[in-house]
């Protein structure tokens, strides 16, 4: 049985990730793991050091080391988005965005990338463009092909929504079975 992983990832300062392992060529999900990265927890309080470079500097570290482990052959992401009430917050999000794209493509050049708006991730699962985080977790939970493998109701809402991602791509790929030949 040859199988891919799928590494799905929920980005911000907060972040969810999922590990998607299927099969191949029929996509069957044998393995979901999950994990939540707090880069708060990196953030030191000292103030004369640049907190964001020390936060990015973590995410590379853990996005290395998933890289490691899992070697995925894609990567699916949420893509930038501007909330209008924090606007600042989109400039942070891309930085995070970029350097995932940045460790992941730097260690394997080859991986195929695929960026999703928010909105298409909730209508993706069933819900609508502006789920909130108890919608997003009923959609998910929902779901029998995740919840076989994890208890979806211990997880945080960002790897709820890591799982959403992964999911979503794994929902293209049967949809478009000719992107596999891509990978």
């Amino acid at each position: 049985m040859d199988t891919i992983n799928i590494l799905a990832i929920d980005p911000g300062s907060n972040i969810g990730v999922s590990i998607y392992t299927v099969t191949v060529p029929d996509l069957t999900i044998v393995n979901i793991e999950t994990y939540f990265i707090d880069l708060a927890y990196f953030d030191k309080k000292d103030p004369d050091v640049n907190r964001l470079r020390n936060k990015l500097i973590s995410l590379e570290s853990c996005i290395t080391e998933l890289m490691n482990v899992y070697q995925p052959h894609v990567l699916a992401i949420e893509d930038t988005f501007v909330n209008f009430r924090f606007p600042k917050s989109a400039v942070f999000l891309a930085q995070y965005i970029a350097t995932v794209e940045l460790t992941v493509s730097r260690m394997n050049p080859f991986i195929a990338i695929f960026k999703y708006a928010p909105k298409f991730i909730k209508s993706g699962v069933g819900a609508g463009g502006n789920a909130d985080k108890d919608v997003m977790m009923d959609k998910v939970s929902s779901i029998t092909e995740i919840t076989n493998f994890i208890n979806t109701r211990a997880l945080s809402e960002h790897e709820i929504d890591s799982l959403a991602i992964g999911y979503i791509t794994i929902d293209m790929f049967r949809a478009n079975p000719g992107i596999l030949f891509t990978l």
